[in-house]
């Protein structure tokens, strides 16, 4: 090696630090040296800096820099110990040789310094060139801080790269979640259980410029992360709720550990699992004490090891009274060893029983539970607890109670209704079966109730029934029933009769009871009962029909006139089956339109022009032809047909007035309405809306024709009816007058505007002068009370002479025109018409 080569390597040994300086600050160095050197004319310059725990210093030279004479650390430190600055020193290893001058370096914590060389001794410096030398050192201290800066971080940089590529393959494959970001949030490592855990891969992460708004959508999350990630204490596991890419919100736990070059790595923990656990954990503990319903766990041995306060508070035991304890304490009183006995065998096979049980509280008070039970078992099925949940269902039990009395008796008496009844009489026919048994059952209605009720209040209705009841309950023994079907109708179930004589006492005694009298509201009061019997096995087998046939003969009390019992008679009953048919027959006739209408002029005796028509309901029966309402209306009467039918009749007559008056006639149309439709509860709005429906037809040419037995029924409701027809401006009329009761009062408390005499006056009427004075007195008393009289039933030319002279004005009947359909009205007119009107 030759001499120059091993000059070289010693200088080398302490100016080491010049091979981590890379090529831009190489160059630098080097043109500061020479600028240094040229400006005070040396030949050349270079720096020195001292280190406070490094024996050598560093050494930055320029290119023209003597390798000889060679300077060793001590003499570098020699210089800077005799303070020897801004003069000529010598160099090493000759004292003659004062070619040099050295300027401290002093900047904050750095020494060091400037040293020059000149071909000789060096000049005295000037003030000027003085201050450009420390100048000078100045700014190589300047230099040299920022180098030894930057090489700081490069060795930081690559010791960081360097650990990180030591340890990735470690990390790739560990079963926790590890990554790494960069100072500008990028990321630099990704492991496998974070693709597993987040569902990004390394590449779709590296290369997102913001890959923590994946995980933390919400701004204000990503900056508190980010602030995370550029905190240096921040090695704690702290819980995050990151995204992954399916949209699941995890719970994870993340410890930040910063690297010297500034990444971050971050360590994690997935407790997704474990948290939704420990929240189950705190749900079910929540639900054990909040529960409403008592909860008790039990050992294997069934000691009970823990209760809710549900428990404490159906039960009245405490937890001290039941530790330890097995549940027979709980007094399940309507089961003995028995039961337990067998749930023991029955939780061999099954894992969970159910039912409903009384039991005792602590207080001795009873009521009742639904209980479940519940087996734990472990993974190798044996068994760890059981859990038993139960609600105190004692309300539940009195309220299903209550709904079954309910159900099954009347709100107003309490009596038995008659769902309870037919069970009752079921049970009494099984046993009579068994028995050879008799039985009667009655249907009781009372007479005259309505009355009652309408007079005094529905309230003292109500008592006169709770009363009643009272009474029929003491007439009927405890093998007997009694119940009420509704309104004012009672059903009675004797049983353990013998013959029809003991029938006939029992009867009696029931009249009896019910007759005596009442007071209500300061009123005495007496009601008497119409009560029809059918008797078992006599009359039928069937319950239903027995009640049926007993219904059907109270019916025929009360035409016996009332306060009576009457046994049911199969002969009456055919009659009734007989009606029933008929009653199907005209429903399906009425349906085919076979009823029809026909008309029947109604004439001024004295100018004998046509003043009305009747409207007249016919059948066109297919097999008899046109059948007046004599053979099918008493069959009609009292069904639900009547209503719909009188309404039909009303509609037929709006619309042929309304045809008649687009043809020029008007003249008043009457219809006839039954009792039963007149006090049906929709009778006036139907009228209404069909007035409504018909605008031409004038209700002022309207006369609505009742009879008199019609409304006896109820005079105060039909007073009502009739009184709102003739707001209207419909005319009002009672029909076939001098029949049934023709009561003064009842002329005086209707309100009617004519009267229709009936036919049978008529009929003798020239050979009668019976009929004859009595057609004068009505005659005279409709005047004094401005009605009109119209008579029925004219037949002949004599007779209208005849009522002529008695006053009467306006008649009807064959002699005049037989009942005619609509169509026919028009030409009949006009014949009439052209035969008696003067032209």
């Amino acid at each position: 090696m030759s001499m120059d080569m091993r000059r070289q390597y010693h200088q080398d040994d302490y100016l080491h630090p010049m091979a981590d300086i890379n090529a831009q600050g190489s160059h630098d160095w080097r043109h500061l040296c020479e600028q240094v050197a040229a400006s005070v004319d040396a030949l050349s310059a270079c720096f020195v800096f001292f280190h406070a725990h490094e024996p050598t210093p560093s050494v930055v030279a320029g290119s023209t820099w003597p390798l000889l004479p060679r300077w060793s650390p001590a003499d570098y430190q020699a210089v800077w110990q005799q303070k020897k600055f801004y003069c000529a020193i010598a160099g090493p290893g000759s004292s003659l040789d004062e070619s040099y001058l050295a300027v401290p370096i002093l900047h904050e914590a750095l020494n060091g310094l400037l040293l020059l060389k000149y071909p000789a001794s060096p000049p005295a410096l000037l003030p000027r060139q003085r201050q450009l030398l420390d100048t000078m050192a100045a700014h190589g201290a300047l230099l040299w801080r920022e180098h030894t800066r930057q090489l700081r971080t490069h060795k930081r940089e690559g010791s960081s790269r360097r650990f990180l590529n030591r340890l990735k393959a470690l990390f790739e494959h560990v079963p926790i979640p590890i990554n790494a970001f960069n100072a500008q949030g990028r990321c630099i490592l990704w492991n496998n259980e974070c693709e597993r855990l987040f569902g990004w891969s390394f590449t779709e992460i590296r290369e997102h410029p913001a890959p923590i708004s994946l995980f933390y959508p919400d701004p204000a999350e990503q900056q508190q992360v980010m602030a995370t990630l550029s905190t240096h204490n921040n090695s704690v596991f702290r819980e995050w709720r990151p995204t992954n890419r399916a949209g699941k919100k995890l719970t994870t736990l993340w410890a930040n550990i910063m690297l010297p070059n500034g990444d971050m790595l971050s360590v994690g923990h997935d407790v997704s699992e474990q948290k939704e656990i420990a929240n189950q954990q705190r749900l079910a503990a929540s639900v054990f004490g909040a529960s409403y319903d008592g909860i008790m766990i039990t050992d294997p041995d069934h000691r009970i090891i823990h209760i809710n306060p549900a428990f404490t508070r159906i039960t009245g035991y405490s937890s001290a009274e039941v530790l330890g304890r097995t549940p027979k304490v709980l007094q399940y009183f309507h089961f003995d060893d028995d039961f337990y006995n067998q749930l023991h065998q029955h939780f061999k096979t099954e894992n969970h029983w159910q039912g409903e049980l009384s039991s005792l509280r602590k207080n001795g008070e009873s009521y009742s539970l639904l209980l479940a039970i519940s087996v734990v078992k472990d993974d190798e099925g044996r068994v760890l607890n059981h859990v038993a949940i139960f609600s105190d269902i004692s309300y539940l039990k009195d309220h299903e109670a209550e709904l079954e009395h309910r159900a099954c008796h009347d709100a107003l008496t309490g009596v038995p209704n008659r769902v309870l009844f037919g069970e009752l009489l079921e049970h009494a026919i099984a046993s009579a079966q068994r028995n050879y048994g008799r039985l009667a059952v009655c249907y009781l209605d009372l007479d005259g109730f309505k009355a009652i009720n309408d007079g005094l209040g529905h309230a003292a209705g109500d008592r006169l029934l709770i009363e009643i009841s009272r009474r029929l309950g003491k007439v009927t023994r405890s093998c007997d029933a009694m119940c009420r079907l509704g309104g004012d109708e009672f059903a009675l179930l004797f049983t353990e009769l013998h013959n029809s004589l003991e029938c006939d006492e029992i009867l009696e005694r029931v009249q009896s009871v019910v007759n005596e009298p009442l007071e209500l509201d300061g009123h005495s009061v007496r009601i008497s009962a119409s009560i029809g019997v059918a008797l078992y096995p006599q009359d039928s087998l069937d319950a239903e029909l027995l009640l049926r046939y007993a219904d059907q003969a109270m019916y025929q009390a009360k035409k016996q006139g009332k306060n009576a019992y009457v046994f049911f008679d199969a002969a009456l009953h055919l009659q009734e089956q007989n009606r029933l048919q008929q009653l199907t027959r005209l429903i399906n006739a009425f349906r085919q339109g076979e009823f029809l209408l026909y008309y029947q002029p109604t004439t001024d005796l004295f100018t004998q022009q046509v003043v009305g028509m009747e409207a007249l309901l016919r059948w066109n029966d297919p097999e008899h032809g046109i059948v007046t309402p004599e053979g099918f209306l008493p069959v009609i009467v009292g069904s639900h047909m009547e209503f719909e039918l009188g309404m039909w009749v009303i509609e037929q007559v709006l619309a042929q007035m309304t045809q008649w008056s687009q043809q020029g006639l008007v003249f008043k149309v009457s219809f006839n309405v039954s009792g039963g439709q007149l006090l049906h509860p929709d009778f006036s709005k139907e009228l209404n809306r069909l007035l409504a429906l018909y605008p031409q037809a004038l209700p002022s040419l309207l006369a609505l024709e009742f009879q008199e037995n019609a409304v006896l029924t109820d005079i105060k409701a039909a007073v009502a009816v009739l009184e709102r027809c003739r707001s209207l401006g419909i005319c009002v009329s009672m029909d076939n007058f001098g029949t049934g009761y023709s009561s003064l009062s009842h002329l005086k408390r209707l309100p009617l505007d004519s009267i229709k005499i009936d036919r049978s006056f008529v009929c003798n009427l020239l050979s009668n002068t019976h009929d004859a004075c009595m057609i004068e007195v009505v005659v005279q008393l409709a005047a004094t009370l401005r009605m009109v009289v119209v008579v029925e039933g004219m037949e002949r030319f004599e007779q209208g002479e005849r009522l002529k002279e008695l006053g009467c004005y306006y008649v009807q009947g064959y002699g005049i025109s037989r009942p005619m359909p609509a169509e026919q009205v028009g030409s009949w007119l006009q014949e009439w018409n052209d035969k008696y009107l003067p032209h």
